[in-house]
């Protein structure tokens, strides 16, 4: 491998792909005002329920002069389930400051040494994560452009991977348009939809008819032999309801596993918890009376699993049957390839996910990472207009599987 010489790292200010939540308050019934919200933030970090979100855009020039890039952002449900907050464009300098000292003038061997200094940047725990989320991909692609190759070889290479490479499935976000852009998924013949965004009551109630109708469509619309996943997401909403009782919310999801017929249906953080430790506890009890309840109903782990290491907890204790590794909550994509091989030491089906609030940059490294580790499954993102985020992982995905060894 080539060592990786940095001349300038460049901190420029951007947006992400959508906005950011303030979840609580939107789950505990914040009026809609159009695209916005009336009432004032519950959750710290917040100025509003909903505002504009903050990229911090890297540009890191090497020293032949090639330029290579990365996006930080955060999630859209920003500062809520061990998530860092929204970053702020006042904390630029900062930024630019501590990437200035730590990378301008160094040389590394490669992408994980690279990676690595990450750790040691004195940055706020909230700013951290997502600085080291961009940065890394920046990093990455410096290492493919130093080696004349792609991201996914780096990796590769580096981690010493077989190179036998399969492509992951695609996981669709239908968004808010929960009918249109399922008939989309259907049609497209996406491997997995619609990761429907579930943060009401009215939302919970409203499932059971949906997933009824999806079936419907599927019959309709679907290919012959189209088989695909259905996944539900309920960011705790469902716990809020049901006031985190099991029998109901078992009762719940298997009217919906029996309303889709031979449908493999995942569900993911129906319950609400306020740590880790809780959400494991609840998601490893849910995941054994679920197994009893036949093959079709199983489970996602997101929130509360995507801090820095916790995926090894979580997956120790079988807490679900797939983890969504969310990439801007595990800050640097070295975490994000650690949840990866966690799930594939533990038997978990590992699922390269993401949020809506991400950019274009930041999902294209996030493909290649999905791609060189074996994910199961790769979120289609940015924004939540469906066409946008399947283009660009579709594409992204596709480009590089027949251009790696092997794929021509």
């Amino acid at each position: 491998m080539n060592t990786i010489e940095i001349a300038r790292v460049r901190v420029v200010q951007g947006i992400g792909g959508f906005w950011v939540n303030d979840q609580p308050a939107i789950q505990m019934g914040a009026q809609p005002d159009g695209f916005f919200f009336k009432g004032a933030p519950v959750s710290p970090g917040f100025r509003s329920i909903r505002e504009p979100s903050v990229a911090y855009c890297i540009v890191i020039e090497l020293t032949d002069g090639q330029m290579a890039f990365g996006d930080c952002v955060t999630v859209l449900n920003a500062g809520y389930a061990g998530r860092p907050r929204p970053i702020l464009a006042e904390n630029l300098g900062i930024v630019q400051e501590a990437l200035s000292n730590a990378y301008e003038g160094k040389r590394f061997s490669g992408f994980r040494e690279a990676a690595a200094l990450l750790d040691e940047l004195d940055l706020d725990s909230d700013v951290a994560r997502p600085v080291a989320f961009g940065v890394s991909q920046a990093l990455l692609s410096a290492a493919a452009l130093a080696n004349r190759s792609l991201m996914a070889s780096v990796l590769t290479k580096e981690y010493d991977l077989p190179g036998h490479y399969v492509a992951p499935g695609l996981a669709a976000s239908c968004g808010g348009n929960w009918e249109l852009n399922v008939e989309k998924a259907i049609v497209r013949g996406v491997d997995m939809f619609p990761q429907a965004a579930i943060q009401t009551r009215a939302q919970c109630e409203q499932l059971p008819d949906y997933a009824s109708w999806i079936a419907k469509r599927l019959g309709e619309l679907g290919a012959p032999g189209y088989q695909p996943d259905l996944h539900f997401d309920f960011h705790s909403a469902l716990g809020r309801m049901f006031d985190n009782d099991e029998d109901r919310v078992c009762d719940y999801l298997s009217d919906i596993v029996e309303r889709v017929g031979s449908l493999q249906v995942y569900f993911e953080d129906p319950f609400l918890s306020r740590s880790a430790s809780e959400a494991q506890d609840r998601m490893a009890r849910l995941r054994l009376r679920l197994d009893t309840r036949g093959p079709n109903c199983r489970l996602i782990a997101d929130e509360w699993v995507n801090s820095p290491g916790e995926a090894k907890n979580f997956a120790a204790a079988q807490a679900a049957h797939a983890f969504q590794i969310k990439t801007p909550d595990n800050g640097s994509l070295i975490n994000t390839i650690s949840a990866i091989q966690t799930c594939h030491e533990h038997g978990i089906l590992s699922y390269v996910g993401g949020s809506c609030n991400e950019t274009e940059i930041s999902v294209k490294a996030s493909v290649h990472v999905g791609i060189a580790l074996n994910a199961w499954r790769m979120f289609t993102r940015p924004g939540l207009g469906f066409d946008e985020g399947l283009m660009v992982v579709t594409n992204e995905r596709n480009r590089t599987m027949a251009l790696l060894p092997g794929n021509s």
